[in-house]
Formats: structure tokens, C-alpha cells, sequence
């Protein structure tokens, strides 16, 4: 298992093959398994992915969690590999550490990928925020699991968005969610960028990846974007929820595609 060091805390990475660079990160709550279990890259694209602090096998500290503080370790990541210019992309949380990156590391970041935003210049939506903070309130719990299931908000999830009771009850069964639980109330309330004038620094392609019916990850959040950066290619993924199989092959041709066609 290859690490690396950065403020005390040993990070978890793993690197796929060789040619042009791209950094993607998982979302809250994953690991960099996602990153190789959802994309199959080209041949002429190195994949690589790290566990972000307090995620799947890397450390964690007591520190309150940010997208900032996530940034700044995949920065130092690159820094560690030698990696001077890279594509840069994630889901989710790891779509808003990688838009920070690419708003202040203009000159290393030669293009950016945002699957299934989940937060804009502001943070998640109050309801989800809510159903994150009484996941937290449980994951230390004897018997967590259990009692997240008879508690009144339990219903209301299953009745909004049943598919996040399935993410839900995976935290549980979870070493690093259980441990580090607190990240389940830091992320969903902060935000990756605080003004969308920051996006006028964005001169670089950029990809954004989106589908409907996605509670955690509405759609319009992807469009906030599509509407505030100015050189994007924007696509509408078929839902998981739909055909599953169909939107894993859609990301693949998508972010291929872009990374190559952008090289020319």
C-alpha cells in the first residue's frame, strides 16, 4: 500500500498506468476505489487517486474538515509525485476539492471534470445537511445502524430519496465513516467556492457530468456551473437509478474523450 505523508497524517493512493495525468477524487464517504471501479481510462491516461483525509485507508486528525483543508493535501500530493501539470476531476465532494485546485492553480491544472456536483457558492441543500448530521449522530454509536433506522427522519429519506439509504447504511459498515464521523457535518455545511465571480478565473476546459433525480447532487448545481465558466462542454448522464451500466459507460466515453480531444 504506497503512502504518503503530509501534516502528520499518512494518505493511501494508488496510480494506474502512464501518460497524461489525471488526479480524480472520490466523494464523501468513499474511498479511491470509486475512482477505479467508475472509470475505465484510455491508454494515454494515467489515473490516479488518492484516500482523502479521513476516507477509506488514510489518517485523520481532529481539525475541523474542509474543502479548502482537502485541497491543499491533494496539491501537496501532486507536489510529492513531481506531477508539475495534471487534469484534475472527482464526484461530489471530490468535484468541489478538485474546482478549488482549479481556480487557484491556474497554471498546473490543464483541465477540469465535475461529476454530480453536490455544493455551489453554497453548501448542500438545509435537508440533506440534516440527513447527513443524523447519519454522524449515529455512526459511533453501539448499535448505530439500528437506531438510525427507528429514528423519524429515517422515513423522510426513504420517502424523498430512498437511494440514500443505501449510501447511508453502507457508512456504518464503514472503518473510516465510524471513526471520523465528524466529516459527515463539516463537508455538507461548507462550500468549495464562496462567490461565483471566482469561476471568472477559469480559462481551461472544463467538463461537467450531470443527471437528474439526484437529491444529493441536483442538477441545477451542475448548471450553475454550466452557466458561470465560459469554455465547458456539458452533459446530461442516463440516471444510475435508470440504467446503471449505461451511465458508468457514458462517464468513460465523456472524460476520454475531453482529455484527449483537449490535448490537441
Amino acid at each position: 500500500m504506497p503512502l504518503f505523508k503530509h501534516e502528520g497524517i499518512d494518505f493511501n493512493y494508488e496510480i494506474q498506468g502512464e501518460g497524461i495525468p489525471l488526479l480524480f477524487l472520490h466523494g464523501l464517504g468513499d474511498n479511491l476505489n470509486f475512482t477505479f471501479e467508475t472509470f475505465n481510462r484510455d491508454e494515454k491516461i494515467q489515473l490516479i487517486s488518492l484516500d482523502q483525509r479521513g476516507h477509506g485507508k488514510s489518517g485523520y486528525d481532529s481539525k475541523k474538515l474542509s474543502y479548502d483543508r482537502l485541497a491543499n493535501d491533494a496539491l501537496a500530493f501532486m507536489d510529492y509525485l513531481g506531477i508539475q501539470h495534471f487534469y484534475i476531476g472527482g464526484l461530489s465532494m471530490g468535484a468541489g476539492v478538485a474546482l478549488i485546485l482549479a481556480v487557484h492553480e491556474t497554471k498546473r491544472v490543464s483541465g477540469l471534470i465535475l461529476l454530480r456536483s453536490s455544493a455551489t457558492d453554497e453548501p448542500m441543500k438545509k435537508e440533506v445537511i440534516e440527513w447527513f448530521s443524523t447519519v454522524s449522530k449515529y455512526l459511533p454509536k453501539k448499535n448505530g445502524k439500528q437506531l438510525f433506522e427507528q429514528d423519524p427522519l429515517f422515513q423522510s429519506i426513504k420517502d424523498t430519496y430512498p437511494k440514500a439509504i443505501d449510501t447511508f447504511e453502507r457508512y456504518f459498515e464503514d472503518d473510516a465513516s465510524v471513526n471520523y464521523y465528524r466529516k459527515f457535518m463539516d463537508i455538507p455545511s461548507d462550500r468549495p467556492i464562496k462567490s461565483k465571480s471566482e469561476l471568472t478565473n477559469l480559462t481551461i476546459p472544463v467538463l461537467i457530468l450531470a443527471n437528474k433525480f439526484d437529491v444529493i447532487h441536483p442538477i441545477e448545481y451542475s448548471l450553475f456551473y454550466e452557466r458561470n465558466i465560459e469554455n465547458v462542454i456539458y452533459y446530461e448522464l442516463t440516471p444510475k437509478t435508470v440504467d446503471a451500466e449505461k451511465h458508468k459507460m457514458e462517464i468513460d466515453t465523456h472524460i476520454n474523450t475531453f482529455i484527449i480531444n483537449s490535448q490537441k
